[in-house]
């Protein structure tokens, strides 16, 4: 019995643990990893073109990287009691809810070079970005 608990805490349990997602920790952390790099590395990096581009000056412009990850969770359906003769009334239940969970990663680039960025959103934590470190 030993054996099955220890084997669970040392394999089953890690396994759960990563399949979870990264924290926004994590996701912060890819993002500081393109700090520094250059407008082409950041592309790259995030996996596609941005959704938005402002040009803020001619060597500053921010790029925008949008996400949706909306799903909808499962509703209960009603129970139905008989109520009178021959009448069924419907109780409890409720119906499925839409969930939206959307990211929004801004970067600010001068010059052809990152300077900043910032993120929000809820869905962050789902988002796959491709870091890779700044040219040495």
């Amino acid at each position: 019995m030993r054996a099955v608990v220890a084997f669970a805490l040392s394999v089953v349990l890690p396994v759960l643990a990563g399949a979870c997602g990264q924290t926004t920790q994590e996701f912060d952390m890819r993002l500081r990893e393109m700090a520094g790099s250059h407008e082409r590395a950041l592309l790259g990096g995030m996996g596609r073109i941005p959704d938005n581009t402002y040009q803020l000056d001619d060597d500053t412009k921010i790029l925008q990287w949008r996400w949706d990850t909306s799903y909808i969770t499962g509703g209960w359906a009603p129970t139905y009691q008989r109520v009178g003769w021959g009448l069924w009334m419907p109780i409890g239940g409720f119906p499925p809810t839409l969930v939206r969970q959307g990211c929004i990663v801004e970067w600010t680039v001068t010059k052809g070079a990152t300077q900043s960025y910032r993120w929000q959103g809820s869905g962050c934590t789902t988002v796959t970005i491709h870091a890779t470190p700044a040219p040495g």
